[in-house]
């Protein structure tokens, strides 16, 4: 059984970069055999609040086994949350090396 990843950064401030940043991620991570949640892909049937976005997310993220900060997590309030709520529940945290 393949171990499910959640793809976590910024994506408030760099909307048009953000697609790419996450999709690399995505890339990377399947080629190693995982499989992965990326945020940016997932449906979003909602209002498009920053809050309707982060219900989503996070519902999401606990159905993984590990989460994946790309390299500018900490400049995302959403990240940040995201990380703490992983570490909360004890799914492993990896980093994206820079």
């Amino acid at each position: 059984m393949k171990l499910k990843v959640y793809i976590s950064g910024q994506i408030t401030g760099i909307e048009e970069h953000a697609p790419e940043l996450f999709g690399k991620a995505e890339q990377l991570l399947k080629e190693k055999g995982f499989d992965t949640i990326n945020p940016m892909a997932l449906p979003h049937l909602h209002d498009k609040t920053w809050h309707s976005y982060m219900k989503e997310d996070i519902k999401a993220l606990c159905d993984c086994d590990i989460i994946f900060m790309l390299g500018n997590w900490q400049n995302s309030k959403g990240a940040t949350i995201e990380r703490q709520v992983a570490q909360q529940i004890g799914l492993k945290v990896m980093y994206q090396e820079i």
